[in-house]
This record gives C-alpha cells, sequence and structure tokens, in this order.
C-alpha cells in the first residue's frame, strides 16, 4: 500500500524512435513527441453533393421521361413523322401519306409491305366475287350473306392495311401480328390448293410477304 505521504516520481523521458500515445489516450503531463515525429493530418470534410446540371444524363441511362428498353423512336430517314414504334398509332392525319410513302423503308420490307396490301384487296375482291357464287349455286336467299361476307372482308382488309403500314413505320408489334397472320395463310394455303379455291392468290402473298419482312435487310428496320 502507497504512503501518500511520498513525493510522485518523476516521468521518464521519452526515447527517440519511440511510438506517441495512441489516439484517445491521455499524454501524461510534460509528454514530449519524439523527434522527427509528424502529427497526422486533420480531418477533412468532404465537399457538399453538388446538383447535376441540367439536361445531365448518366452514361448508359435513357433520358428522363423516355421509355426503358428498346428504342421506341421511329426509324430514321422516314418521309414524315411516324408514331413511335411501341404505340398503337392510330392517327388519321396525312393517312393518305402513311398509306403510300415507302421513303426511308428497306426494299424487302417495302415489297412485304405491299404484299399484305395485296393479300388485304384480292381478299375483298375474292368476297365480292363469292356474292354472285352464292347466288348463281343457291339462288338469291344467299346473297345476303354474300353481302354479310364482303362487309366483313372490308373490316378485315382495313385493318390488315393499317397493321401493314406500321410495319414499314418500324413497329415490332405489328411484325409480330402480321407473323400470325402469316402463319396462318401457310395453313390455309394449304387447304386452297387442295380444293383449288382462287382464295390461294391472297393467301400465296401473306405468306411471301411474312417471310420477306424477316429477311436481314428487312430486320435491320426494327432494330
Amino acid at each position: 500500500m502507497s504512503n501518500p505521504n511520498e513525493a510522485p516520481q518523476p516521468q521518464q523521458p521519452q526515447q527517440p524512435g519511440a511510438q506517441p500515445p495512441q489516439p484517445g489516450n491521455v499524454p501524461p503531463a510534460g509528454y514530449q513527441p519524439p523527434q522527427g515525429y509528424q502529427a497526422p493530418p486533420s480531418y477533412q470534410a468532404p465537399p457538399s453533393y453538388q446538383q447535376p446540371a441540367p439536361g445531365y444524363q448518366q452514361p448508359g441511362q435513357p433520358p428522363y421521361g423516355a421509355p426503358a428498353g428498346p428504342n421506341a423512336a421511329p426509324p430514321a430517314g422516314l418521309g414524315y413523322a411516324a408514331p413511335a414504334r411501341n404505340t398503337f398509332g392510330l392517327h388519321f392525319n396525312s393517312v393518305a401519306q402513311r398509306f403510300r410513302n415507302t421513303t426511308g423503308v428497306p426494299q424487302q420490307l417495302t415489297i412485304s409491305y405491299w404484299l399484305w396490301v395485296a393479300a388485304a384487296a384480292l381478299g375483298v375482291l375474292a368476297s365480292f366475287i363469292n356474292i354472285f357464287t352464292l347466288r348463281d349455286v343457291f339462288g338469291g336467299m344467299m346473297v345476303g350473306a354474300g353481302i354479310v361476307g364482303l362487309i366483313f372482308s372490308l373490316v378485315f382488309a382495313a385493318l390488315y392495311v393499317f397493321i401493314a403500314i406500321r410495319l414499314k413505320e418500324g413497329s415490332r408489334w405489328a411484325r409480330l401480328v402480321l407473323t400470325i397472320l402469316g402463319a396462318f395463310a401457310v395453313i390455309s394455303l394449304l387447304l386452297q390448293v387442295v380444293t383449288l379455291n382462287l382464295n390461294f392468290i391472297g393467301s400465296a402473298a401473306a405468306v411471301a410477304a411474312a417471310v420477306l419482312m424477316w429477311l436481314p435487310e428487312s430486320r435491320k428496320h426494327f432494330v
């Protein structure tokens, strides 16, 4: 047990090269750092966060508000302002121009487009001829059924043409729909050839159109 009357022992001086006290430890009174010792630099706070400049875009990210995923803009080089690829695109402005203008469309896809239009027109023509065929075979009572068939044929032809227009405007959904219709046309073509049905001409046009829109030159239009 120590004697309170004893005088405190003097602190031994720090030997040169000795390690200074660790941070958080209070050095004893009279402590002198060794020669050559340099204090660590004081902590520097990071600069405050700066808001990015207006219009800043992170590399690899689409612009703000733009749809993610594949390119939605219409193909470059078209002769008119087409709707975006991923929209339905049912606009009645400049319908005639959208129908006839094929500027900027690859040649193979242009042929495919006009074959789809021809297939739609041949379907309407076949329905019109069918009215007279039914009248000659079954009499006047079947003329009404032929007229109803013609009306449906006109509706489907308009839908065919509209989807074909969206096809040449680079719409991916239009190519998918026409691919399915082309698959049905293959089945119809086989049946019509066996039965010697004149509608096989329209089915053959649809099959050829479906093949052309998947050729390498056409596929570049949908990238």
